[in-house]
């Protein structure tokens, strides 16, 4: 079994730049919430976060973007991720077991409920979580859709180690999946 690219619980009809394009040109902050809250969410759930955990830290990141500042942004997509991901760490040192549900989100929508894991993807999931913290930060944004070149400018690598990273965590997911 070969390790192309990783299934995402998240599915959009819009391609990721179209989309991106789509969003910055209309200045809607809503649609952008809708369409990129479930997002990042799955995309923090592919680094080891529980969904709870994850539609914090993509909440709190997405509460960063207002009132203006996503307008300003060329790459709001991934300025979201960056930002959501780096929540998530920062709530690692303080993360306690959640005991209420998930509150309701804007317009009655809740991160949560458009996140829906298979079998399959749980699999995945699990076996993303046992990959080094670099290994699965780079296929969480691998499987997101981004470059190479669009992930090392947002990590602050090289697209080489970048690809070095994908296609070692590729060869050790091909191994736990295999088991």
């Amino acid at each position: 079994m070969t390790i192309d690219r990783l299934p995402s619980p998240v599915h959009s009809a819009t391609e990721p730049a179209e989309l991106e394009h789509v969003l910055f040109r209309r200045h809607d902050f809503d649609v952008f919430y809708r369409q990129e809250m479930s997002a990042a969410t799955v995309f923090l759930m592919h680094q080891g976060a529980t969904a709870y955990e994850a539609a914090d830290a993509a909440h709190e990141a997405m509460t960063k973007l207002l009132p203006d500042l996503w307008r300003t942004l060329d790459h709001p997509r991934a300025w979201l991720r960056v930002t959501a991901q780096r929540c998530y760490w920062r709530q690692s040192t303080t993360r306690t077991a959640p005991t209420d549900p998930v509150p309701d989100r804007p317009g009655g929508t809740c991160p949560l409920t458009a996140v829906v894991v298979s079998e399959f993807e749980q699999t995945v999931l699990d076996a993303l979580r046992r990959l080094p913290p670099t290994m699965r930060t780079v296929m969480a944004w691998e499987i997101d859709g981004f470059t190479y070149s669009e992930i090392a400018e947002a990590l602050g690598m090289t697209p080489a180690a970048v690809r070095q990273n994908i296609s070692r965590a590729r060869k050790r997911l091909t191994a736990l999946l295999s088991l």
